[in-house]
């Protein structure tokens, strides 16, 4: 089976992470071809019978995944602005 997914909507690094998570039911090979990641979808053995709940889970995971990237990366200043606060105030000197 093949899913295609926009890369300007799915990152690399996103379907990587949740390629991983289904590893013990499906072997995920990810390809970029032009503006497409293209994923090739094989279920391990023993996971044959039930493939297309597994690919849908591994679409809300895929979701999941490029969500806490875009989260991440939009609160990156702020949580380095904490950090830095709290590292501040315990009177270590690096």
């Amino acid at each position: 089976m093949k899913l295609n997914l926009n890369k300007e909507i799915y990152s690399i690094e996103a379907t990587q992470k949740a390629a991983y998570r289904f590893i013990d039911r499906l072997t995920i090979l990810i390809e970029p071809v032009g503006d497409e990641l293209v994923c090739t979808i094989d279920p391990v053995e023993g996971h044959e019978e039930r493939l297309d709940d597994h690919v849908a889970n591994f679409k809300r995971e895929l979701l999941d995944q490029q969500l806490r990237k875009q989260i991440k990366e939009e609160t990156e200043a702020v949580r380095n602005l904490i950090l830095a606060y709290t590292f501040s105030r315990t009177g270590l000197q690096g």
